[in-house]
């Protein structure tokens, strides 16, 4: 018995392998090196199954067991094993790090969020490796595009309840990102400003981005910066719990977070007034609320600091050229840049022979100024100068002009005419005339409210409620008017004669390359043109076409519950933009073209006198209109010649 005994525990240790095989990475690893392996993850995707011995043996878990963490697989004898594993807890051996995470936003979203991410969606899976290798996914270098396997997925950004927009991109093109990319050990990364395992919203308080805390976040890098904000009113006022108080990335930004020479930067010297400081300072509700002064941003805007950099100027003074940018102290206190015994040092800084008395007189406009009350009394006698003066040259000039007009007037009354327009045709003109100017008027108040002339319309009584009523007023006149000339073309006889004088030919394309030639000087020959040359035509055209875009767009914006019942809802935009440019277009048609050809023309200055009288002088038709003069003559005759055989007979 002593002589087998040797070799039955051989074959007992045989017959046993099978149920320790499994704890043996070759095992395994004999079945997941085959290329191309593949599973489903817990979300249902498909996934790479494939591990080569390669990526463990490189890994911070080198020569530690597959079952070491897929712990549900130990012990397992039939192969292949079962197709879902379970989720591994890392939790086994980093227990003092589980407890961290599963207190973190990412911790606690896995509660009920199946696209929360786990230590492998960090860390990796195999192939882990230490933070201090460049090559790791968490390393300062690698981890932007590890947290943007989330944070840049279309899912989050179209989350119904919290939108998060794409912070990767943006922080790739930040300072930051370029400086890990230069090798600068000290630039931050993503979990230098939010944390690793403890990354926390940013409501919570304990988070290192909570507004709160994001000074003393970004002091690990900035320290130098930080002392200068913390003694400032708004490191000051933030310490004390004042949420309104501005932090680092209320003005740099919060991912893209640019170098202060960029010109895209928020703290750029053309950029930080308007859209770094004005946010606070050109508020009413936080002026009202700490008793700041009105019209302070305002005022710089106006002077010349504001002005030159507004113009593009990169010396002019901005915001904390004066006030400074970090340590930013009120004017009251001693070590304020804008504290009396400060300023003159201030203002030398670009000015070096600047006095006291200089630095006075460059202040904010406002009405702590001892001189503002002097100041405004000068303004205003300007402001009545100008109305006067300008107001009186006006209507001198508007005297001269209207001189000339009666002396024309009178002029073409001594002399043969032809009738251009019918009575009625020149009521119509008025009208339409009455309401186009009207409509453009009350148009354009709604669209620029901010305007002088819009300003002065308000403070006559012409308010929005009344500009409204006005506007819908002259609109249905238009379209009356519009429908009452129809009317006039298609059903009486004089009305056929002007639309066929009225309609497009081929006479006009040559009477264009005619008078363009003569006027150019490249031909002596001058155009015939008949009742109405292609100007006039193109303007009555552009006319009817305008008052149809104008009514139909109008009225879409005017009910516009209606129209959308039956209509897509973009109409409404598109409406809206339409009647808009159409508007402008219509509007410097009439003040480039038209006007020119009726008021400012040499042969017709001060103003074609025909569309109050519908009648044009025989000299007038004959050089503006020979073709129609000369028709208009021989139809004359005709009549004539049967005036003269009826008196025969």
């Amino acid at each position: 018995m002593k002589r087998y005994l040797p070799l039955f525990l051989l074959v007992g240790l045989l017959l046993w392998q099978p149920s320790f095989a499994q704890d043996d990475n070759g095992t395994c690893i004999a079945c997941h090196a085959e290329a191309g392996m593949t599973g489903l993850d817990r979300h249902g995707l498909e996934i790479s199954m494939t591990v080569v011995q390669e990526s463990i043996d490189s890994s911070v878990h080198a020569g530690m067991n597959c079952v070491d963490c897929h712990a549900d697989l130990a012990g397992t004898t039939d192969y292949p094993h079962k197709e879902t594993a379970n989720r591994v807890d890392c939790g086994t051996c980093h227990a003092d790090i589980q407890p961290i995470y599963a207190e973190s936003a990412h911790g606690t979203a896995g509660q009920d969020n199946p696209n929360a991410p786990t230590c492998a969606s960090c860390h990796a899976k195999h192939n882990i490796l230490r933070d201090g290798d460049v090559n790791a996914t968490t390393s300062a270098k690698n981890l932007p595009n590890t947290c943007s396997a989330c944070h840049s997925k279309l899912a989050l950004k179209l989350d119904p309840d919290i939108r998060i927009a794409d912070s990767h991109d943006r922080y790739m093109r930040g300072i930051h990102a370029q400086g890990i990319a230069k090798g600068i050990g000290s630039a931050a990364s993503c979990n230098d400003c939010h944390g690793m395992h403890d990354l926390k919203k940013a409501s919570d308080p304990r988070s290192l981005v909570n507004k709160m805390n994001i000074p003393s976040t970004c002091s690990k890098c900035h320290n130098d910066i930080y002392i200068q904000y913390s003694r400032g009113i708004h490191g000051k006022a933030l310490a004390a719990g004042i949420l309104d108080s501005p932090n680092c990335t209320d003005c740099h930004g919060e991912h893209e977070i640019l170098e202060i020479d960029d010109p895209n930067s928020p703290v750029n010297s053309a950029n930080i007034a308007d859209f770094v400081c004005a946010k606070c300072h050109n508020d009413p509700r936080i002026n009202e609320k700490f008793g700041l002064a009105d019209a302070k941003f305002t005022s710089y805007q106006d002077s010349y600091h504001g002005l030159a950099v507004k113009g593009g100027s990169i010396k002019a003074a901005t915001c904390a050229s004066c006030h400074r940018a970090h340590d930013i102290l009120p004017k009251s206190n001693i070590a304020s840049s804008i504290h009396p015994d400060n300023l003159t040092g201030t203002c030398q800084k670009c000015h070096p022979k600047a006095n006291a008395s200089f630095a006075a007189s460059y202040s904010h406009n406002t009405a702590e100024t001892e001189f503002h009350d002097l100041n405004s009394l000068v303004a205003n006698i300007y402001l009545i100068a100008i109305i006067l003066i300008i107001g009186g040259m006006l209507a001198h000039n508007l005297i001269i002009v209207g001189r000339f007009v009666v002396d024309k007037h009178r002029s073409n009354k001594g002399q043969p005419v032809v009738e251009r327009f019918t009575k009625g045709m020149v009521w119509q003109h008025l009208i339409l005339t009455f309401a186009f100017i009207t409509l453009v008027i009350t148009g354009f108040a709604l669209r620029y409210p901010h305007e002088w002339w819009v300003r002065g319309m308000s403070a006559v009584g012409l308010s929005e409620d009344v500009r409204s009523v006005v506007h819908r007023i002259a609109a249905v006149l238009l379209c009356y008017i519009s429908f009452h000339h129809a009317i006039f073309l298609l059903f009486t006889r004089r009305g056929k004669v002007e639309l066929r004088g009225l309609w497009p030919n081929l006479q006009d394309v040559k009477d264009i390359k005619t008078n363009l030639m003569f006027y150019l000087g490249l031909s002596k020959e001058r155009p015939r043109f008949d009742q109405y040359d292609y100007t006039e035509k193109a303007e009555y055209w552009a006319l009817v076409w305008g008052t149809f875009i104008m009514a139909l767009t109008g009225f879409i914006l005017w009910f516009p519950t209606f129209f959308t019942s039956f209509m897509p809802a973009w109409t409404v935009k598109i409406a809206e933009t339409v009647h808009l440019y159409e508007a402008w277009l219509a509007t410097l048609a009439i003040a480039v073209f038209h006007f020119f050809f009726v008021i400012f023309h040499p042969d017709q200055y001060p103003m074609s006198m025909t569309w109050l009288t519908g009648k044009m002088t025989v000299e007038s038709c004959e050089h503006h209109h020979p073709a129609w003069f000369d028709r208009i003559k021989s139809e004359q005759k005709i009549e004539e010649s049967k005036e003269k055989a009826d008196v025969k007979h």
